[in-house]
């Protein structure tokens, strides 16, 4: 964890119904307070088809749809807190959760089928508020999400971190956080690359 965020007693909350009220003004008003472009998405790419995904661009539709999707518990993730403020946001699901992944991996030619006997948890973004980025916000979130992920019995926490490293927005976190939680490369699927963490089950 970063120096700066443990000195302001960084809290990690699991997002849950409850947290639903947090979760949307950190989105409505916090989140893309630098990249307004980007506010309709509400996180929802990776729970939508590639189709839905860019020609469903209406913010109000989306956010409807994360709402059902956060009360339904089909969205997952972690809050990072300070000051008791959302700063920080990862969504993470089971791996079969993720139409657009599953969509991209059969592009690609990504064999999950082989990999059918394992739990894998799919980190699919992060999304860290202007002012608290690069601070080890993203990387306590990471740590999080593996130590849960271990606790519930999963083999295996998968990320896809872009290829292209020079690209402005790398919302689906960086191999270099990736290599020092313990992550390695497992596939390289051009636009995209799979890193793998193996877990011990507690």
């Amino acid at each position: 964890m970063g120096i700066e965020a443990r000195e302001q007693e960084l809290i990690i909350r699991p997002l849950s119904p409850e947290l639903c009220g947090d979760w949307l003004e950190y989105f409505d008003k916090k989140a893309f307070q630098d990249h307004c472009d980007w506010a309709f998405c509400y996180c929802l790419e990776g729970h939508l088809d590639r189709e839905a995904q860019e020609n469903w661009t209406d913010p109000k539709e989306r956010r409807e749809k994360a709402i059902e999707f956060i009360q339904t518990g089909k969205m997952q993730g972690y809050l990072a807190y300070l000051e008791g403020k959302v700063v920080g946001w990862c969504n993470v699901n089971d791996r079969k959760n993720y139409p657009y992944l599953a969509e991209y991996f059969k592009e690609t030619g990504y064999n999950v089928d082989e990999q059918a006997d394992l739990k894998v948890k799919a980190v699919y973004c992060f999304l860290i508020a202007p002012g608290y980025r690069g601070k080890g916000i993203a990387q306590s979130l990471l740590e999080r999400v593996c130590q849960d992920a271990a606790e519930a019995g999963y083999s295996f926490v998968e990320a896809y971190p872009f290829a292209d490293h020079n690209l402005e927005f790398q919302y689906h976190g960086t191999c270099g956080m990736y290599e020092r939680c313990g992550f390695v490369q497992a596939a390289d699927l051009n636009f995209l690359q799979v890193m793998r963490k193996k877990l011990e089950s507690s």
